[in-house]
């Protein structure tokens, strides 16, 4: 039981009851002020359509609510309710993420945090085709909440040139590739969404190529559409793109043609790396040998040669001479030519002017005196490894240095010889083999022939010719000249079978080249 009469507690009760009535009545103040005042809203993650709640106090001097974005305003006619301290609105379709201002008398009340929403954004049409550096539309829904596009090479814009709820301008980028579009949209819940439609990026293309044939060096006229997007032509046998034109306009491209160009497709490339080809090739004049006269000719004598485009040619190598650039006489269908001194038989090498190009003669020139090519009645190479020697998998064996089966000058025989340039290690970088391990029968031929050319610097250098796995034979180089070898099989091995051949360097050092020619065995 309390004592009602203990004064110190009784007044200790009484000040705690005034205390609560003073904050009761700070409270009523506050709430009955008349200043408006948003203490929360949502749900966040509502979408377009949904009710939003607004809860506060004095909430019914509001007059409009605003949301971001272009036109969405909510007029206090247009609130499913409104009270002191509620207000209930439908979300407005162009609503997007921000802040969210509620109008009243006495100012703007702005959401202290962001409305954002649920939202799915969709495409229903885009532009078909567009060069690069036009504007596309986009047309869907929901547009207004893309943040970024993504074309095909990995291209992304994000910015725009226009944007609204339904419909999304954007520029093409330089370098954009043909494909569709893959769209990135915000909201509680962003994603991305490709398009169904493909945008066709339009590209430069080939109609016409003049003059073709063309002359290296000189002007080709390439006619077009679109040409002006066109950053790069190739040639083909050209390995650097040309990126300089004499000229350049939507419907044509003047280019000067590359020396090294040969016959084959233009291609143009745009911005975006796509190559565009042409439709036909382009030819390149070239100049072509019909006749040789006299054949044979004597050293020192004028040589004729006819032919077409002999205009062309800026200068011939014979055989084992320097290149000739000084003529007797030329016109495009014949070139006078006087014959250097120590040439050697074989096929003329024209060289043709502007160009890296060369052209062969196909005819080999025979000289007058020169020693006629050994006659050979088993032949194993003769422009190639023969079909006597039936074992094509050894060809390409070898060792210590390099080969060509397909040389062309010089020549002892036919067209081609063989070039061997030796590195090192006791190399034998030509190896013939026949029939792994079955063989040749060479019971019924007496002589092993070879014709050996030393290039400059292999004079006295040494080689062996190995037959069946050993060495058996040494020849001494002879530099600048045809040295034809005629070798008894008796020395070189006692086997009726012949299996494999070695043209192996000498004792180990390389760095020499010579040429082989007219191997076989009579």
């Amino acid at each position: 039981m309390i004592n009602v009469f203990n004064r110190p507690l009784l007044l200790f009760i009484c000040f705690v009851l005034f205390l609560g009535i003073i904050a009761s009545c700070k409270k009523d103040k506050d709430a009955n002020s008349g200043q408006t005042q948003l203490l929360s809203f949502g749900p966040t993650g509502a979408k377009h359509g949904d009710t939003l709640r607004f809860i506060g106090n004095n909430l019914n001097t509001v007059t409009e609510i605003d949301f971001t974005g272009p036109g969405a305003v909510v007029p206090q006619s247009a609130f499913i309710k409104q009270s002191p301290d509620l207000i209930l609105v439908v979300v407005p379709q162009a609503a997007e993420q921000g802040f969210v201002t509620l109008k009243t008398a006495q100012g703007d009340i702005v959401s202290k945090t962001r409305f954002n929403m649920n939202v799915v954004a969709s495409v229903t049409s885009i532009t078909p085709e567009a060069r690069p550096g036009e504007n596309i539309t986009i047309s869907g829904q929901y547009l207004n909440w893309v943040k970024r596009i993504t074309f095909s090479n990995d291209k992304v814009v994000d910015t725009f040139v226009s944007q609204s709820l339904d419909k999304l301008v954007v520029k093409v980028p330089a370098d954009a590739q043909t494909g569709p579009l893959l769209i990135f949209y915000g909201g509680t819940d962003s994603a991305e969404v490709q398009t169904d439609d493909t945008l066709k990026v339009t590209l430069p293309v080939i109609t016409g190529l003049s003059p073709n044939p063309v002359k290296h060096q000189t002007n080709l006229t390439i006619t077009g559409t679109n040409l002006d997007l066109a950053k790069q032509v190739l040639f083909t046998g050209v390995t650097a793109p040309v990126t300089t034109f004499v000229s350049q306009s939507a419907t044509q491209i003047v280019v000067a043609v590359p020396a090294s160009a040969t016959k084959g497709k233009v291609s143009l490339v745009a911005a975006s790396g796509v190559k565009t080809q042409s439709g036909v090739d382009l030819d390149l004049m070239l100049p072509a040998i019909t006749l040789m006269s006299p054949n044979p000719v004597d050293p020192g004598a004028n040589l004729t040669i006819k032919g077409t485009n002999l205009d062309l040619v800026d200068s011939i190598a014979f055989p084992n001479a320097p290149v000739v650039k000084s003529f007797v006489s030329q016109t495009p269908t014949q070139i006078v030519v006087k014959v250097p001194t120590g040439v050697l038989r074989g096929q003329l090498t024209l060289y043709v002017h502007h160009s890296t190009l060369s052209i062969q003669s196909p005819d080999i020139l025979e000289i007058t005196g020169s020693v006629p090519p050994p006659t050979i009645a088993f032949p194993i190479y003769n422009d190639a490894v023969t079909s006597n020697w039936t074992n094509t998998g050894w060809v390409g064996g070898g060792w210590g240095g390099t080969k060509d089966l397909n040389n062309t000058s010089p020549v002892r025989e036919g067209a081609k010889s063989v070039k061997i340039n030796y590195s090192g290690g006791y190399g034998s970088p030509l190896q013939l083999g026949h029939d792994a391990g079955k063989g040749v029968n060479i019971s019924t031929y007496t002589t092993f022939k070879i014709s050996i050319y030393g290039a400059p610097g292999s004079e006295g250098k040494k080689v062996n010719i190995g037959i069946n796995g050993k060495d058996a034979y040494t020849i001494t180089i002879v530099e600048g000249k045809w040295t034809d070898y005629s070798i008894p099989i008796s020395t070189l091995t006692s086997s009726a079978t012949l299996s494999e051949i070695l043209v192996k360097e000498y004792n180990g050092t390389g760095g020499f080249t010579i040429y082989v020619d007219a191997l076989g065995l009579n």
